[in-house]
């Protein structure tokens, strides 16, 4: 039994076949969205959603890079003077004027950002996208074994309508899972090196808050040194790179989101995504409510991650359970975020002997298909979205026993 990467070893008659009933359909949506992103800059929302036009979120983050090294890094920390000149710089390129794009990630995030300004915008969008997508395929290249071949793994989340949408917005999804899923591959084994992957998905913060949650339960203790030095590199090295200024105004901007957050961005942001809370106001519950509920959906994910890496389970099922759990518990995610759940599906049905019975097929499919019915704000049926990583983290615990064997947590971490 191959515990470290979850599940047994599976002879060739046992490797995972979607029946027809399910695959002709997948590859039929996958061709849908991805020949909306090859009209969407000719012909925008002719046939599917408008999306404006090709890397509108893109915009966000090299507007952001170039106004730095321009010398006009306090513009970023403004949204509306910030959305003005992404629509004065980018006129040209957008269909129609954007409503609201502030910035609001931490100054490390424009670190990673530095090599692809040169570029230009439309070959820095590009080279994100290709950069990002080659890490992630590297990181399921190795987590597929046995039961998917590494093609199939590749094909199924690479080319699925999630990933689309994150390659029209220009967002950074691959590179998030590239980090969680190479990150939890290597902890066992190389666990400082896991660690330092880790820690960089601060670039993200609403994606690593169950990091040292997961690693903490798992006594990964080495992991968990690495990644907070990780993260204090990248956060140094944002200082001594573009300023301390940076941060000093970082940090007030975000804890005055988290207590009292911009009327613009709750409707033009937060509202055009798929997170508890949003699904919940848009359900009909008052704010606070809504926030409560968040909250506790946070907890629960939090709990989930706790449960699961204090088990038997094996690392691609562990794995699985982060994935879904840190998409339930992000105050904002959009539908691109649905790459995430798509590998938590895959290697859902990965750890399940085959052949599987078609509902696995079914409950994978609707995952899949979910980002092609976002935002909920615009498709009523998406409200339910955050039940389907509920359901994922209930199904993979289920089998789950307390850690009693050798992959138990221990000081050595």
């Amino acid at each position: 039994m191959d515990l470290a990467q979850g599940g047994g070893t599976f002879g060739q008659k046992n490797a995972l076949h979607p029946p027809a009933v399910v695959l002709i359909p997948s590859l039929l949506l996958s061709f849908y969205v991805w020949l909306v992103l090859a009209t969407t800059i000719p012909y925008p929302g002719k046939i599917g959603l408008d999306y404006n036009t090709l890397g509108t979120d893109w915009m966000v983050f090299y507007g952001a890079i170039r106004s730095v090294l321009d010398g006009n890094a306090l513009l970023i920390f403004d949204g509306d003077r910030f959305t003005d000149f992404l629509n004065t710089a980018f006129a040209g390129w957008l269909s129609s004027p954007l409503d609201f794009r502030p910035w609001a990630y931490p100054p490390s995030f424009l670190l990673m950002l530095l090599p692809f300004a040169p570029l230009g915008f439309f070959g820095s969008y590009v080279a994100f996208q290709i950069v990002s997508g080659a890490l992630l395929a590297l990181a399921l290249r190795s987590s597929a074994k046995a039961a998917l071949p590494p093609g199939a793994l590749l094909a199924a989340v690479l080319i699925c309508p999630a990933s689309a949408v994150n390659v029209i917005d220009g967002q950074a999804v691959f590179l998030v899972a590239a980090l969680i899923v190479g990150g939890f591959s290597l902890l066992e084994r190389h666990p400082h090196l896991a660690g330092l992957i880790l820690g960089l998905l601060t670039f993200k913060p609403q994606f690593c808050i169950l990091v040292p949650i997961a690693l903490i339960a798992a006594g990964q203790w080495r992991a968990l040194v690495a990644s907070g030095l990780s993260a204090l590199v990248l956060m140094i090295a944002g200082g001594l790179v573009f300023g301390w200024d940076l941060w000093l105004r970082w940090f007030p901007v975000i804890f005055e989101n988290l207590v009292s957050p911009n009327e613009k961005w709750i409707e033009f942001g937060r509202m055009w995504g798929h997170s508890v809370y949003t699904c919940a106001v848009l359900l009909g519950a008052p704010d606070r409510l809504a926030s409560l509920i968040q909250l506790l959906a946070t907890l629960g994910a939090a709990i989930s991650v706790v449960i699961a890496f204090r088990s038997r389970l094996g690392t691609r099922e562990k794995t699985a359970v982060f994935l879904a759990a840190t998409v339930l518990a992000a105050p904002h995610s959009g539908p691109y975020d649905g790459t995430l759940l798509a590998i938590a599906a895959a290697f859902w049905l990965m750890a399940r002997s085959a052949p599987l019975p078609l509902w696995c097929w079914t409950l994978a499919f609707m995952i899949w298909l979910l980002p092609m019915l976002s935002p909920p704000l615009l498709f009523p049926v998406a409200r339910i979205a955050p039940l389907f990583p509920v359901m994922l983290i209930v199904l993979l615990l289920r089998p789950a026993a307390p850690a009693t064997s050798a992959m138990a947590p221990s000081p050595a971490g």
